[in-house]
């Protein structure tokens, strides 16, 4: 009869129903709570049977009798009660007894965490984030460097690589239940610790496992705890913790035997290598003789060299954007000690900044909660994130390098070659800046040794064992991955830089440490190229006199146009047109606008591929800010996007009526606001004749569309005549592709120019003034400009 399951009747399910709502539960979260799967829990509530113990255990979670759920009266209840039974009721009175005992260890031990320059320690739930790990490792994964680029659709998506995208995920707590045996891996501040914390919380408030008792061991303390080899004994430190807290040392050895232990060994990779083999043995001892209960490791993921019998391997997933946003909001109420109120508005503030096109490269480091951590704490200083953020990628440079063990009170292996500091910082740099300067994102293992080689070979010439070497130079690329989470293995024998942002930084860092020796010309032949952008904007802003660099970007991006008459002669109406506007605006800015102004209406840009509509590169607005208060700029605005919905109208009306639609009511708005604003009346009257011809578009889009086709050329030769007469714009100046692409580059490099000059540390009066003034000019005009007392 012990045998047969239980199955709740109606009158049972309702209850249990009620209690459930009582309690603001799901079935999953019941199921959570009591450490079992879904499946008995959705069973127990459809009527079916449920082994007899998970029957008990969901009615006592919920606060049911068990015997009244099920329709059974006391007596039977008791009948079918066996000694076993009885057995396991003295366990369940002993797991609640010593839970209670151990209940102020655990909270002291895992309940509050101390953050990284935070004075004060910071509750456990005021930033725990809910954690999802990765169920196959992204290093033993079997893929080529082809593979991997094909997932590289953007930069943004670098930190997906490695068949993130492609694997299967789930919520931490779900990988525990299903695993008695489980090694969680992680980068260096990825969570490890606090989540194994998270699970003696919840362990110890009954919510998870509650028929187990948490225990939490730092490894590192327990290497340093133990005087002698004697004392390394793992049972023998588990039976001392638990007489610490009163309980005797039998009782422990029985709940141990009957796998009533969640035990949770935190930090496998910080035990000193003269312990680690020990270690090692002690922990398979451990889980081998006491199977029954759950084990959870923690070590970081290039530092695991010991694989134990019967775990299984999940990887900590880097924060997705919703984690982001949870962990900054919790982090500005429960860090930043703000009100609810003023953490949340904080906390909102900084994800719509961190939103930003310009911020891109911060959010790519946000998905490593350490990291995170970091940018919170400088953007919570002036409530936004810093214009120049190499001081940000040099503290979490020295974060990952330094602080983040010293503070913990870690102490790493020391690396081959005993380098100091210093020189491994050098090597990190020049790694960077060849595999950059090479645009390799990914590179083999083999090509990686060899650049490590080629750094060390001073030093390497001193050992005349060559197997030595390569030995050493796989230990330092280890010790670079394991002890900094600089490179990582993106799939077996592939390596990167764990964030494409560290790449970028530690290229600029080599430039600007190797300045006087450095030939600029090798940086200033990549101005066009936009995946350099950000090395030349932390390259200016680093150099102590930025002058140099400056003037060469200003050389190369006015030879771009040099060779090409057409466009110098449409530089020079540029700089005319200009001229001929009243204005109290930086002539350069005005220049930029209408340069803007003509990429627009004359389709140099691809309506897929529109660069210089993104607001993160409007070089205008670079220079002088919104300058469209000007009553002409307001009006040739206007006109230009008439003159832009006609080349979108002639496309339109080639693939569909409703956007062709669209797109007429966008040129008679354009063309409306520009008769509006108009001063010139004769202008002004030959405006409104040509709007007289347009029909109207409500009363019959067929007949719109008829008319567009048949006469839409000569009304749009009509307006462009009209616009050069009056306003001396709307030339159609036909270029050639080559001469656009020429455009858009010209265009990309004037806007990486201004911005490396608005970021640059120092730069001197005169050089800025010249920059500026002969920003978009003809090479003419730019001569006659320094011939002139205007430019030295």
């Amino acid at each position: 009869m012990t045998s047969q399951g239980l199955r709740a009747s109606p009158e049972g399910i309702r209850a249990a129903k009620t209690a459930l709502t009582d309690k603001t539960w799901s079935q999953h979260k019941l199921a959570i709570a009591l450490g079992i799967t879904r499946q008995p829990v959705s069973k127990f509530f459809a009527g079916e049977s449920v082994s007899r113990s998970c029957f008990v255990q969901i009615c006592q979670q919920l606060g049911l009798s068990w015997q009244k759920v099920a329709g059974l009266p006391e007596n039977v209840a008791f009948e079918v009660t066996t000694k076993t039974q009885i057995k396991g009721t003295d366990l369940d009175t002993l797991v609640r007894e010593v839970r209670q005992k151990r209940q102020e260890k655990i909270q002291d031990q895992c309940n509050t965490v101390q953050m990284l320059d935070i004075s004060q320690t910071v509750q456990l739930m005021d930033i725990y984030t809910n954690t999802n790990v990765l169920e196959e490792i992204v290093s033993l994964q079997w893929q080529e460097i082809s593979d991997l680029l094909k997932d590289l659709k953007s930069e943004s998506a670098f930190n997906q690589l490695g068949g993130y995208n492609r694997q299967r995920r789930l919520p931490g707590l779900e990988a525990v239940l299903r695993h008695s045996k489980l090694m969680v891996l992680g980068k260096p501040g990825s969570g490890k610790t606090i989540f194994l914390q998270y699970l003696a919380i919840e362990c110890n408030k009954s919510d998870f496992q509650p028929n187990r008792i948490a225990t939490f061991i730092r490894m590192k303390e327990f290497a340093e705890d133990v005087k002698n080899d004697s004392e390394f004994n793992l049972l023998n430190y588990i039976i001392q913790d638990f007489i610490n807290c009163g309980v005797e040392k039998e009782s422990t050895k029985t709940l141990l035997t009957e796998g009533k232990l969640l035990i949770l060994l935190d930090g496998l990779d910080e035990v000193p290598a003269e312990k680690a083999e020990q270690l090692t043995i002690e922990i398979r001892r451990l889980t081998q003789t006491f199977y029954k209960n759950k084990f959870v490791i923690s070590c970081r993921i290039a530092a695991q060299k010991y694989r134990f019998q019967g775990f299984t391997e999940v990887e900590l997933e880097d924060f997705d954007q919703g984690q982001i946003e949870f962990f900054a909001k919790n982090w500005f109420v429960g860090v930043a000690l703000k009100s609810k109120e003023d953490g949340e508005a904080i906390g909102n503030l900084f994800i719509n900044q961190l939103h930003l096109p310009e911020n891109q490269h911060i959010r790519e480091l946000a998905v490593t909660p350490l990291l995170l951590h970091l940018i919170c704490l400088v953007f919570q200083v002036k409530n936004q994130f810093p214009v120049n953020p190499a001081k940000l990628y040099e503290q979490a440079l020295n974060i990952l390098l330094v602080r983040w063990d010293e503070v913990r009170g870690i102490k790493r292996d020391r690396v081959a070659y005993n380098l100091t500091l210093a020189s491994k910082k050098k090597l990190i740099f020049q790694l960077a800046a060849i595999t950059f300067e090479q645009k390799k994102y990914f590179f083999e293992q083999e090509n990686i040794l060899q650049l490590i080689a080629d750094y060390l070979e001073p030093i390497q010439n001193l050992n005349s064992d060559a197997t030595e070497c390569q030995l050493d130079n796989e230990t330092l690329l280890k010790a670079i991955e394991v002890q900094n989470g600089l490179l990582v293995e993106r799939a077996r024998g592939i390596y990167s830089f764990s964030h494409l942002t560290f790449q970028e930084y530690f290229t600029a860092r080599k430039i600007v440490e190797s300045y006087q020796d450095y030939d600029c010309n090798n940086l200033v032949n990549h101005i066009t190229e936009r995946h350099w952008r950000q090395v030349f904007l932390l390259t200016v802003s680093m150099l102590p006199n930025a002058n140099g660099i400056l003037q060469l970007m200003k050389q190369k991006v006015d030879l771009l146009l040099a060779d090409d008459e057409k466009l110098q002669y449409f530089l020079t109406w540029l700089h005319q047109k200009s001229s001929s506007v009243s204005s109290s605006y930086k002539a350069a800015g005005v220049r930029a606008f209408y340069l803007v102004c003509v990429e627009r209406s004359s389709c140099i840009c691809s309506r897929h591929n529109a660069f210089v509509y993104t607001s993160g590169y409007d070089l205008e607005c670079a220079l002088v800010g919104n300058i469209t208060f000007n009553a002409e700029l307001v009006l040739d605005e206007f006109l230009f996007s008439t003159v832009a919905c006609i080349h979108d109208l002639d496309f339109a009306f080639e693939h569909t009526l409703n956007d062709a639609l669209d797109h007429a009511y966008a040129l008679v708005i354009a063309f409306d606001k520009a008769i509006e604003v108009v001063v010139d009346l004769k202008f002004k009257q030959v405006l409104q004749e040509l709007k007289k011809q347009l029909p109207k578009i409500d009363s019959n889009p067929e007949q719109f569309r008829d008319w567009w086709k048949a006469k839409s050329k000569i009304w749009g030769e009509q307006l462009r005549d009209m616009l050069i007469k009056h306003r001396h714009i709307g030339y159609d100046w036909q270029f050639n592709e080559q001469q656009k692409e020429l455009l858009q580059k010209y265009y990309y490099g004037n806007k990486l120019l201004v911005d490396c000059l608005n970021i640059a540390a120092d730069v001197t009066p005169i050089v800025r003034h010249e920059i500026e003034e002969t920003l978009l000019l003809a090479i003419a005009d730019i001569e006659k400009l320094r011939n002139s007392s205007n430019i030295r």
